[in-house]
């Protein structure tokens, strides 16, 4: 009986995440009544099956918590599921850097807030999961702003080609004003850590916080001395752009090493006392 509850809680009415074959009768079988589906999500098979419902597609969100695609809460006594698929868009959207027209930091703010509905009022258990992988996200642009900046450095000392801070700083608000935007949403997260799983949990992410506010710190300190090293030739300038990034870097290690246990400086290690993990674990309890 639960099994089947949690299936039904645990589905979504969705339009194009799977392939419904229109043939009559279906070669998958049927769930009680309902005809199966077969279902592909980013043009890749999956193993679970929909239902179709009065012609209409009704997906376990199971697979689709596993692919990162959705966080959910099941609550069974009451027959609720909260589910939660973050922004509207994909955040690697926004982040164009060979754009040809510079843009005001109020015209950048309104385009990321079109994909990023992060008010953190009414904030519930069931966002925990997709905030995490959402914040990983952003924390790991911040690293690309560094590939980039080192390429026009390059340039500049072997080629003496003088890069063009406006777009260079448009890519870094790119990827900086989403953090500023989504505090107070992260501080929700840290509190609802907090009342779900523990203390050291809220402390966690609260460090996650202050780790990703020094980074922004540092890649602005970071830009203002590449910007004095342009115009003054001085290696001092150079070394204080370099000191800075390397500390942006350091602080987005250990913000992502927090969230998801992922080691960005020796890839392959991952810590197993992640938020992430206790959020799995805490989902796996619930169920």
């Amino acid at each position: 009986m639960k099994k089947t509850i949690g299936l039904l809680l645990a589905a979504v009415l969705v339009s194009g995440v799977g392939t419904v074959y229109a043939i009559s009768g279906s070669p998958y079988g049927k769930l009680g009544e309902y005809e199966r589906v077969a279902l592909s999500v980013d043009r890749t098979p999956i193993t679970e099956k929909g239902i179709l419902i009065n012609g209409q597609v009704y997906v376990p969100v199971e697979p689709l918590y596993r692919m990162n695609k959705l966080g959910y809460f099941q609550d069974p006594s009451a027959y609720e599921a909260h589910l939660f698929f973050g922004g509207k868009d994909s955040y690697v959207d926004y982040y164009g850097w060979a754009t040809t027209r510079t843009k005001s930091i109020s015209e950048i703010e309104e385009e990321i807030m079109k994909g990023i509905p992060y008010e953190s009022d009414r904030y519930h258990s069931g966002m925990m999961k997709q905030d995490i992988l959402n914040i990983t996200i952003l924390a790991k642009t911040l690293i690309m702003t560094s590939q980039q900046i080192d390429s026009a450095v390059h340039l500049k000392l072997t080629q003496n080609v003088t890069p063009n801070f406006e777009l260079i700083r448009q890519g870094v608000h790119y990827r900086t004003l989403p953090i500023a935007i989504m505090e107070e949403r992260m501080e929700a997260l840290a509190d609802e850590l907090g009342r779900q799983i523990g203390s050291r949990e809220r402390r966690k992410m609260e460090d996650v916080i202050d780790e990703l506010d020094e980074a922004v710190r540092n890649k602005e300190k970071a830009l203002e001395a590449l910007e004095d090293w342009v115009r003054t030739s001085d290696e001092d300038d150079l070394d204080d752009y370099r000191r800075y990034e390397e500390r942006a870097k350091e602080n987005v290690y250990a913000a992502v090493k927090l969230l998801t246990g992922e080691d960005l400086e020796n890839p392959g290690k991952n810590r197993t006392d992640s938020l992430k993990h206790k959020v799995d674990a805490w989902i796996n309890k619930n169920k």
